[in-house]
């Protein structure tokens, strides 16, 4: 019985050496494996040149930087709202963080942020006036000064030609985060804001109360922003 046993076994041995015998014969040597071919790489995008809208605000700003002359706010926001760069939306999305920041008094960030959000867009009134803070509280007073200067000369473009009391003296914004920046400055809080129509002009109507709790309207003529929703 005990060879037997032997018998089946030794037989069962060679059939598996045997089996791998021949797995091993059919697997290609990997001399026998055709050789992967290297993936093309893919070729870098020319990038888009910037276009004529967009080199007339960079020349425009690059002017003001260099104080050369007396500096158009209002002309400079107007051609940076023609540029492709333009978002009515970005500065809202910017607005948030960049005065939580102020409110944590964590003023380094801040001007990391405010220097962000005005690499890309220059005449963003609310970075002008965070940086304007930050700097000030930083002990930077040249800097400061800067943004002081640009925050009040872009304020006062958005509310020239009109006293925002009503729709025919509304005042003329290309972002709802420019709104925001004028409440700032006035030291109002918005508490409402209705979409009205008039004369074929869109504006917002925005209900807003003072440190004492006074309540009264502003209107700001938003044909720009909406004009540009959709936009490529």
């Amino acid at each position: 019985m005990k060879n037997r046993l032997l018998v089946i076994l030794f037989v069962s041995l060679c059939a598996s050496a045997q089996a791998a015998a021949q797995t091993a014969t059919t697997t290609p040597t990997p001399a026998q494996t055709p050789a992967a071919q290297a993936s093309p790489t893919p070729a870098a995008k020319p990038q888009k040149p910037p276009s004529e809208k967009k080199k007339k605000y960079e020349a425009l700003l690059e002017k003001a930087k260099k104080g050369e002359g007396e500096v158009d706010y209002g002309a400079l926001r107007q051609a940076f709202f023609e540029t492709e760069d333009y978002s009515p939306l970005s500065g809202m999305f910017a607005y948030r963080g960049l005065w939580g920041l102020v409110m944590q008094q964590n003023w380094p960030e801040a001007v990391r942020q405010a220097e962000a959000v005005l690499a890309q867009n220059y005449v963003d009134i609310n970075a002008h006036m965070v940086a304007f803070i930050a700097h000030r509280q930083q002990g930077d007073t040249e800097k400061a000064k800067l943004h002081r200067q640009w925050a009040d000369g872009l304020l006062a473009s958005v509310k020239s030609g009109g006293d925002g009391r009503s729709p025919a003296t509304a005042w003329h914004v290309i972002s709802t985060s420019e709104e925001y920046a004028v409440f700032r400055s006035m030291s109002l809080r918005a508490v409402g804001q209705a979409l009205i129509q008039n004369d074929g002009h869109s504006y917002d109507e925005m209900r807003v109360l003072d440190p004492q709790n006074n309540e009264s309207k502003l209107y700001f003529n938003v044909d720009k922003p909406m004009s540009a929703y959709g936009r490529k």
